[in-house]
Order: C-alpha cells, then sequence, then structure tokens
C-alpha cells in the first residue's frame, strides 16, 4: 500500500513462476486461469505474452493451453513438442487438443492475488484524487521514461508553459514490475518518485507535471498520472497517445479541435487533434481539472503533435538509454 511517496512493489514475474511449478505432471490450466491467480483474469493477454519469452527457463510452460484445451504453440511456432511432452506426462490428447480438458484441468493454486490488491489500492487511491481548476503555470514539468533491457531512464524536463527548455533531471534505475495495461504504475511510479526527490533537493519544483500517460481516463479512475498526483498531492495531466477505455468520437476533426471522451456517463478526458494524423488524450490527474489540463496541453502544442516538454523528456531519455 502506498504511503506517502512510498510505493510497495510485488514481484509479479516471481509470482507468475511460483504458480507455472504449482502445475503437476499430467495436469493443465489455461491463461485465463493463470490470469486469474494472479488477482485479474483480464491480464490473460499479458499471461501469453511472458509466457511466450520464458519457454527457455526450465518452466513448465507446455501445461499451459487456451480455453479450447488447444496447446499453445512452442518458441518456434510448433505445437507437436508441447503435444508430445503432455502426451508424455499422462494427458489424452485428441490431435492438438487435451480431451476432456476438465479431467486434467488445474486451478487449486496457492496464490495471494496481487493484482487483486493493485486494484483494491487504486479504488483507494482513486476517492484521493480532486479535481479543481489549476492557477496558469510559470513552470511545466514533462515526465516520459526510456527503456533498456531491464532499465528505466526517467526524465522530467522543465519548461516554460510554451515549452522552452530550461533545465531537466533525470535518474536511472532497475524495472521491477512488468507493462501490464491498467497497472502502469507499478511500472513507472518507483522512477518517477526519484525524480521528484531529485527535484525537491533542487528547489525545482514545476506547478503541474505533464505525464506520459493517463489520468482519470482508466477503468478505475486512477491512470498514473492520477496515482502519481496524489502520491505528491501535486497538480498533474494525463496526456496519452491512446486511451485505456472510454467512448469517442474523432472523425472528422480538425486540428486544435477537441472532443469529450466518456467514460460511463462522464466526460473524463478530451480527445485532441494536433496534428494531421495524431490524436492526444488528455485526462485531468490530480488538482487540475479539465478546462485547466487543456489549457496547459494547448498552450504547449502550438507548434508540434505533443506537449513540448514531454518531447523533450521523450527526447532526453531516448538518448540517455542509447548512450548507457
Amino acid at each position: 500500500m502506498a504511503d506517502g511517496t512510498r510505493l510497495s512493489v510485488p514481484d509479479i514475474v516471481g509470482t507468475l513462476q511460483s504458480l507455472l511449478r504449482q502445475i503437476p505432471p499430467g495436469r493443465v490450466t489455461t491463461f485465463k486461469a493463470l490470469a486469474d491467480a494472479l488477482g485479474d483474469p483480464e491480464v490473460a493477454r499479458f499471461v501469453g505474452m511472458w509466457l511466450a519469452g520464458a519457454a527457455g527457463e526450465g518452466l513448465p510452460v507446455h501445461r499451459v493451453v487456451y480455453a479450447s484445451g488447444e496447446v499453445a504453440r512452442g518458441r518456434f511456432g510448433d505445437q507437436q513438442p508441447n503435444v508430445r511432452r503432455l502426451s508424455d506426462e499422462g494427458v489424452r490428447m485428441v490431435g492438438t487438443r487435451v480431451q476432456p480438458l476438465t479431467v486434467h484441468f488445474f486451478w487449486d493454486f496457492v496464490t495471494d492475488r496481487p493484482l487483486e490488491r493493485l486494484r483494491e489500492e487504486q479504488s483507494e487511491l482513486a476517492g484521493r484524487v480532486r479535481l479543481e481548476p489549476l492557477p496558469r503555470p510559470a513552470m511545466v514539468g514533462g515526465l516520459d521514461i526510456g527503456y533498456k533491457d531491464d532499465h528505466a531512464v526517467a526524465v522530467c524536463a522543465l519548461c516554460t508553459p510554451e515549452g522552452e527548455l530550461e533545465d531537466y533531471v533525470w535518474t536511472e534505475c532497475k524495472v521491477r514490475f512488468p507493462y501490464i495495461s491498467g497497472y502502469l504504475a507499478w511500472r513507472e511510479l518507483p522512477p518517477y518518485l526519484e525524480l521528484w526527490e531529485r527535484l525537491r533537493d533542487a528547489g525545482q519544483i514545476p506547478d503541474v507535471l505533464l505525464v506520459d500517460g493517463n489520468g482519470i481516463l482508466h477503468p478505475r479512475r486512477l491512470g498514473i498520472a492520477s496515482h502519481l498526483g496524489v502520491l505528491l498531492d501535486v497538480p498533474t495531466v494525463g496526456v496519452a497517445k491512446r486511451p485505456l477505455c472510454g467512448e469517442f468520437n474523432t472523425a472528422g476533426m480538425g486540428i486544435g479541435e477537441w472532443r469529450p471522451v466518456v467514460l460511463e456517463g462522464e466526460t473524463v478526458a478530451a480527445a485532441l487533434r494536433t496534428g494531421r494524423n495524431r490524436t492526444l488524450f488528455v485526462s485531468p490527474g490530480h488538482r487540475t481539472d479539465m478546462a485547466s489540463a487543456l489549457d496547459v496541453v494547448d498552450r504547449q502544442v502550438q507548434a508540434t503533435e505533443q506537449p513540448v516538454a514531454i518531447r523533450w523528456a521523450h527526447d532526453l531519455a531516448s538518448e540517455s538509454v542509447r548512450g548507457s
């Protein structure tokens, strides 16, 4: 549970490895069952992608099949090695399917369902989000992260409201959480919190942070911009290239035009056309409202397709990653 600016990051990869080792020979499970054991059946796609890269780690990934009983393909796109391994373990196969699946299905995992705890934390923190007008800022901070292997380089670019770069701060740390849609905060907040400490030590606190991610445009109304804003109690705005949820219509939009993104009957973001082929999704994070968020972003995209502060942060982070 987050407390102030501390963040507890669960070991999702370690949990998945433990779950796989619990599947006994002669039994199989499904991607969705593993996702449910993690605490969220909606992350089955992440489980599948992670397993595809874990085949060479000595884990029994061949014991994970589709809900139809169809055996997953191996590293080189061939099902037959997994079919043979399951047959050798006593699983009844009909072609490339486990039949009947119910006889061999394993679901009795010992797990603390870490993603369920994270969703509960999101729901609690979402209740602390404040949407309120933001006075026009004198200093805007743009946040972005670059990745290389298992390390992240995070940058805060400090800019004037119109986007002139005045300074920047960066940090590098090890990535401890995989990318899972809806849970980005636990991957990117640790380096952002380190950045904030460096900004505070240097006496360079921006009036608002523009975050490459979502604010309240989130299934639980707590994207990374809102999460960061609540933890630090600072104004934040989410600026995303794609939405996690919500309904909107961007057909026929002109550059500079915006339209509402609606979630459960409430406008939670603006789809803002900033270029011929670029639409940004701007949502309040914390201690801002829709009008304030749009005003800050609009002043930053007068000559560019994304907020200049975020573009500076992106370019600086990418340069640091290439040079490391």
